[in-house]
């Protein structure tokens, strides 16, 4: 016992309102046997949200989390960071209530932000995708993957499989919208053009556009003369003082 204690170094958070599910911070100690871990395991359940239904097929969601909802709703019991450094959701569980056939959306290591489907006025490939907004790299390299790495745009069909990256790689996605009744979607990332591995104000804000009819048809809407015209033009109208 005293060795399983010095190998595993475990904080677990109480909630004020309920002491029956404790929150696991870290596990120092990878090189665990599966006694080791089947006794963490015993102490901590993971936590599946509300089921969301496709109307008029017959896949079924079980999105998975790692604390309750209204632990998340409420910072007075957690720190902004600590609440923040675990995911919406770490993975979704899809099931056939027709087949009875489940499957996960991915094996990878990913925080999931949100996910949208059964999109109205769009495309008829789009109204049979799934969109989510997804992280799943270390881009700071601090050995965290929290909400300070980027999320980015990715889709998969309504069953979960097929999981494809939209938006570029190591950049943040900020906002995206689809164009009515296409397969297109424009959307809007900051990339980090001045290299401190951290997404803010100091960086670029890049709008894109991708059509799901066509292979390999993401482009920059607005390329960098467009945007440094754009800034020229800024720069003399409004940040200049008038003689």
């Amino acid at each position: 016992m005293k060795k399983i204690i010095s190998l595993i170094f475990i904080t677990i958070l109480f909630s004020s309102c309920s002491k029956s599910n404790p929150r696991i911070n870290v596990v120092e100690e990878k090189n665990l046997t599966q006694t080791q871990i089947d006794s963490i395991m015993d102490e901590y359940n993971f936590i599946y949200d509300d089921l969301a239904f496709i109307d008029s097929t017959n896949q079924v969601l079980f999105p998975i989390t790692t604390q309750k909802s209204y632990d998340r709703s409420s910072y007075g019991r957690y720190s902004k960071y600590e609440t923040e450094d675990y995911p919406r959701y770490w993975n979704i569980l899809f099931y056939n209530s027709s087949t009875g056939k489940t499957n996960l959306l991915t094996k990878s290591k990913v925080r999931i932000s949100d996910f949208r489907f059964k999109i109205e006025e769009s495309g008829p490939i789009l109204s049979n995708k799934i969109i989510y907004k997804i992280g799943d790299t270390d881009y700071n390299q601090d050995k965290r993957f929290n909400y300070k790495d980027p999320l980015h745009l990715f889709i998969s069909n309504i069953d979960g499989s097929e999981l494809t990256r939209v938006s570029p790689l190591n950049e943040e996605l900020e906002y995206y919208k689809i164009i009515p009744n296409t397969d297109k979607i424009i959307f809007r990332t900051i990339r980090d053009v001045n290299g401190d591995l951290r997404f803010n104000k100091e960086d670029e804000l890049i709008w894109y556009q991708i059509d799901l009819s066509i292979p390999n048809s993401l482009k920059e809407i607005i390329n960098t003369s467009d945007r440094k015209l754009i800034e020229k033009l800024y720069f003399e109208q409004w940040l200049v003082k008038k003689k």
